[in-house]
C-alpha cells in the first residue's frame, strides 16, 4: 500500500498540475491583450460595466490554478481518463468564453450576453470537478505520510470540504442564470463578490480546518517512526 501512495505521490501531482498550469497560462497570455485593449478604448476604464467579465476571467483563472496547486497536496487517487478530460475542458470553456471579450474596435464589440450565458453553464459544470474529487479520494493513498486513523480524518474533513464547494459553485451558476434571464448585467459585480468570497473561504478551510490536521497527521507519522520504513 505504501508503495501505491509513493508512486501516486512522486507522478500523478506533477503532471496534473504542469498541464493546468499550461492551459491557465494560455488563458491569462489571450485575456491580457484583450484587458490592455480595453483600457485604451474604455472613458472611464474602472468604472465601465464591460470590466466585470474581464475582471472575473482573471479571478477564474486564479482560483483553478490555485486550487489545482493546493488540492495536489490533499488529494489522491488512481488517475483516469476523467482527469485527462477535465483539464482539457475547462480550458476550452475558458477559451471560448474569452473570445466573447475580443475588442476589434469598440467595446460593443464584447458580446455580453453570450458571454453571461456561458459564464453561468461554465460555473454549473464546474461543481462536477469538486464533487468528483469528494466522490474519488483514495484515503488508503496516504498510507506512506499518516496512520490509517488520521487519513481516514483527513478523508472525512477533505470530502466534506469539496461537497460544499462543489454545491457553493452550483449555486453561483443558478445566480448567474438569473443574471441572464433578468438582463441585469450589473449584477455581475455581485457575481464577483461572490467567487471572491469562495476563494477566500476555500484558503480559510485549508488553513483552519484540513491543513492543522494534515500537519499534524504527519508529524505524528514521523514521531511514531514510520516514515523511514
Amino acid at each position: 500500500m505504501t508503495k501505491k501512495s509513493e508512486l501516486i505521490a512522486d507522478y500523478f501531482p506533477n503532471i496534473y498540475l504542469a498541464v493546468i498550469s499550461l492551459l491557465q497560462g494560455i488563458a491569462l497570455s489571450q485575456l491580457v491583450p484583450i484587458f490592455l485593449t480595453y483600457v485604451e478604448i474604455a472613458e472611464h476604464p474602472w468604472l465601465d460595466i464591460h470590466l466585470l467579465p474581464i475582471l472575473l476571467m482573471l479571478l477564474i483563472i486564479f482560483t483553478i490554478w490555485h486550487h489545482y496547486a493546493i488540492s495536489i497536496f490533499f488529494l489522491r487517487w488512481f488517475p483516469n481518463i476523467i482527469d485527462t478530460l477535465v483539464p482539457f475542458l475547462v480550458g476550452v470553456s475558458q477559451f471560448v468564453l474569452i473570445s466573447y471579450l475580443n475588442i476589434e474596435t469598440s467595446l460593443s464589440d464584447m458580446k455580453m450576453d453570450d458571454w453571461t450565458l456561458g459564464f453561468a453553464i461554465f460555473l454549473m459544470s464546474g461543481s462536477f470537478p469538486y464533487l468528483a474529487a469528494a466522490w474519488r479520494l483514495e484515503v488508503d493513498l496516504f498510507a506512506n505520510m499518516m496512520s490509517k486513523k488520521n487519513a481516514l480524518r483527513h478523508g472525512e474533513l477533505t470530502k466534506k470540504y469539496y461537497k460544499w464547494a462543489g454545491y457553493s459553485i452550483f449555486v453561483q451558476g443558478l445566480f448567474v442564470m438569473l443574471i441572464v434571464l433578468l438582463h441585469q448585467d450589473r449584477w455581475l459585480l455581485f457575481s464577483l463578490i461572490l467567487l471572491l468570497s469562495h476563494l477566500l473561504l476555500f484558503e480559510y478551510c485549508l488553513l483552519y480546518r484540513i491543513k492543522p490536521h494534515y500537519v499534524k497527521s504527519m508529524d505524528e507519522f514521523e514521531a511514531d517512526g514510520h516514515a523511514s520504513r
